[in-house]
């Protein structure tokens, strides 16, 4: 495999990250910037009778994560190593965030799954990293 070349799969890889960190930071800011609205949806369709134990900061923090993710799949994309390590100390981060700020059933398998996946992924392509 000629080294100047991303691999196609990395490309792949990093085009579902772009995808889904956007999503995401869009998601993580609006829900910042309009809570109350978020409360009321949180309250109309989950099984949270209230919303004490978050606030906008808990939003914000995760819409800076996902930032940090993003950042780190662009830099992957231009193949850096130090991606890697901004996207996986992010997508950790947002794995346990939940569990701190809210409690321990905040915690999201589906997360953790697809996290682990893409993490593997990029590291398997980690030779194609400068």
């Amino acid at each position: 495999m000629n080294k100047t070349k991303r691999p196609v799969f990395l490309s792949a890889l990093c085009v579902l990250t772009f995808i889904g960190s956007t999503i995401a930071f869009l998601s993580y800011f609006l829900a910042s910037v309009f809570f109350d609205k978020t409360a009321e949806i949180i309250i109309k369709y989950s099984s949270w009778s209230s919303v004490e134990q978050i606030s906008p900061m808990f939003f914000t923090a995760l819409m800076v994560l996902y930032a940090f993710s993003l950042t780190g799949a662009i830099r992957m994309w231009k193949r850096h190593r130090e991606g890697f390590y901004l996207y996986t100390f992010a997508q950790l981060v947002i794995l346990f965030l939940p569990v701190i700020w809210v409690n321990s059933q905040s915690f999201s398998v589906t997360n953790a799954i697809f996290s682990l996946i893409f993490i593997f992924g990029y590291g398997i392509n980690w030779k194609y990293f400068e």
